[in-house]
């Protein structure tokens, strides 16, 4: 298969010229070459430069990349079976419109207000978008469709867009709806979307303008937009540098801040309605662990199994305002 690396312009304004951030490597995969986060001069955005070229890109995700892999029926219920339950589904339905029943009288609402708004701003509430329209959501870099089982099961008419083949055959074996491909280039219908959501998607496309325009043409006026991915400028970042687990280079093309993920997300005609930071320990552990396999001290590998300490420093990034992720929430007017 190709491989061959190339230097590109800005994405966003244009520019050649950068100046290089880090200088990092494949540590996932070990695949050749070094490659750099540089950021622009002109406007700000940082991209890795060199990367693979469009044509060696399915080169960057080796058979083995986990998004890809099975097994197939990480699915759950059919259609609005199932799904969250206790307080947080009372809460979707009273404060979200998700039809997995009927609300309550405005008196309990009232009543379990406070409580069920605490529910959705819990870390595994974020998952679940404001229900909108008819309910047609599409979930862009859906992998498996493991997201996309999750959102069928409560309420959604749940789609996935991937450019793995492998990945789109196991999800449908699962009995799940995903189109291959990618953005722009999927035939899907203008308008067609209630919501479209990218978890940990956007970073990795050749031009997230390009991309962004195209989910614009799928959403119906009203229609919401979802983004999550890393945070450049986030502690975990700094502290980890090029072992940071958010470089995943070279799969993620573009590197964001919340500055630079609002300035895109405008520029395709969309109204940003929010930016929040969210903790993920897991990544943390997983920074750790790359950490380790540099040959850096004995207590990092001790680190990367541990709950507490990663525990303890995601709190920290959310407590300052710069985790290692976080989500966008755009409108279309």
């Amino acid at each position: 298969m190709t491989w061959q690396l190339e230097t590109v312009p800005c994405d966003h304004c244009g520019s050649v010229d950068a100046d290089i951030l880090i200088r990092g490597r494949d540590r996932a995969h070990g695949l050749p070459g070094e490659f750099n986060v540089v950021r622009c001069r002109q406007c700000g955005l940082a991209r890795t430069s060199p990367r693979p070229t469009l044509e060696s890109l399915a080169a960057a995700y080796p058979e083995e990349y986990p998004e890809h892999q099975g097994p197939a029926l990480r699915t759950g219920p059919p259609a609005g079976q199932g799904g969250p339950g206790g307080l947080l589904r009372w809460a979707l339905v009273n404060l979200r419109g998700y039809p997995l029943g009927r609300r309550a009288p405005a008196p309990v609402r009232w009543l379990l207000g406070p409580a069920a708004a605490m529910a959705l701003a819990r870390r595994k509430a974020f998952a679940y978008p404001a229900y909108e329209g008819e309910g047609r959501l599409l979930d862009f870099g859906c992998g498996t469709g493991g997201y996309v089982a999750k959102m069928a099961a409560a309420g959604w008419k749940a789609e996935g867009l991937d450019a793995s083949p492998q990945a789109v055959r196991l999800g449908r074996e699962a009995g799940l709806v995903l189109h291959e491909g990618t953005l722009p280039g999927a035939a899907l219908p203008a308008e067609s979307f209630d919501a479209v959501t990218m978890w940990q998607a956007l970073e990795h496309v050749p031009s997230p303008r390009a991309t962004l325009e195209a989910v614009r043409r799928l959403l119906r006026p009203g229609g919401r937009l979802l983004v999550v991915c890393p945070r450049l400028d986030s502690l975990e970042a700094r502290w980890f540098g090029p072992s940071w687990f958010g470089l995943e280079l070279p799969r993620h093309l573009t590197h964001f801040t919340p500055q630079t993920l609002r300035r895109h997300v405008e520029a395709a005609a969309l109204e940003v309605e929010g930016i929040r930071s969210f903790r993920r320990p897991a990544l943390i552990r997983r920074s750790f662990a790359q950490l380790a396999d540099s040959g850096r001290r004995p207590v990092h590998r001790r680190l990367a199994s541990s709950r507490l300490v990663p525990g303890l420093l995601s709190w920290l990034s959310l407590l300052a305002g710069r985790t290692g992720q976080m989500m966008c929430l755009a409108r279309k007017r």
